[in-house]
């Protein structure tokens, strides 16, 4: 038998318990260009092409909504008064998602709620805020400076703690890839309004930090753009093969 894995770093980890794993790569890294037009995004989503432009995304879950989205909300109204002209997009996975993020949000006019079109929103974006998740690869992957933002229940963040269950030194992925904190993350009590707003403000003022991103993320991207779905299909029939050889009379 034969592990199919995403990323570079859990083949060793299934071979420690003498599992046969096999990095195919990640379909996100193959579906993204290494270079997303931003312009393109713009004109899709509507928005100006100059305009500094906020990607806020919560969740797709209704709990990550409530529990994230008023900090979340917060620290972009705090940038607003840093940033003029800032303009906040916040996409919706569904229509339950939608509602609840517009009660959140109270219809307060700087943010513009969509349906989905996270990936487009990204792309167009100059800075994304972000829990932490598969949306922060997609982050990465749209080379896009983020912040990390999220919290879960303290109850479970001390059963972690205690039983030593977090094996990593960080929690999104990009930092992990990368071996190091390429971009910031705010957990727990970290995760305020008052660390999200300073930590975005620096993405928006900082060009050089902003610029270094750049090729840190197009090396990760180029390490997991190996045309996963065709490197899947080879592993299955070649396992296919051996099963039928095996089965074969001598």
């Amino acid at each position: 038998d034969r592990v199919l894995c995403l990323f570079p770093m859990e083949p060793p980890i299934y071979a420690a318990h003498r599992v046969d794993a096999r990095f195919i790569g990640h379909p996100l890294a193959d579906a993204i260009a290494l270079t997303p037009d931003r312009t393109a995004a713009r004109a899709a989503l509507g928005e100006a092409a100059t305009a500094p432009l906020l990607a806020l995304l919560p969740g797709s879950r209704l709990g990550e909504i409530h529990g994230m989205l008023p900090d979340f909300g917060e620290a972009a109204r705090r940038l607003a008064r840093d940033i003029p002209g800032l303009r906040v997009l916040v996409p919706a996975a569904n229509e339950k998602c939608r509602a609840a993020i517009e009660q959140v949000l109270a219809g307060n006019p700087l943010f513009r709620v969509l349906d989905g079109q996270a990936q487009q929103i990204m792309i167009a974006s100059d800075t994304v805020l972000l829990a932490s998740g598969t949306a922060a690869l997609e982050a990465m992957l749209c080379k896009r400076p983020m912040v990390i933002g999220h919290r879960i229940s303290p109850l479970t963040y001390r059963i972690v703690r205690w039983f030593g269950l977090l094996k990593s030194e960080f929690v999104s992925l990009p930092n992990v890839l990368a071996g190091q904190a390429l971009v910031p993350e705010l957990l727990q009590d970290a995760c305020t309004p008052e660390h999200l707003h300073a930590a975005l403000l620096r993405w928006f003022r900082d060009a050089v930090a902003v610029a270094a991103l750049q090729p840190r993320f197009l090396e990760i991207h180029q390490s997991l753009r190996l045309n996963a779905s065709q490197r899947a299909a080879d592993a299955v029939a070649e396992l296919l093969h051996r099963v039928i050889t095996q089965s074969l009379p001598v």
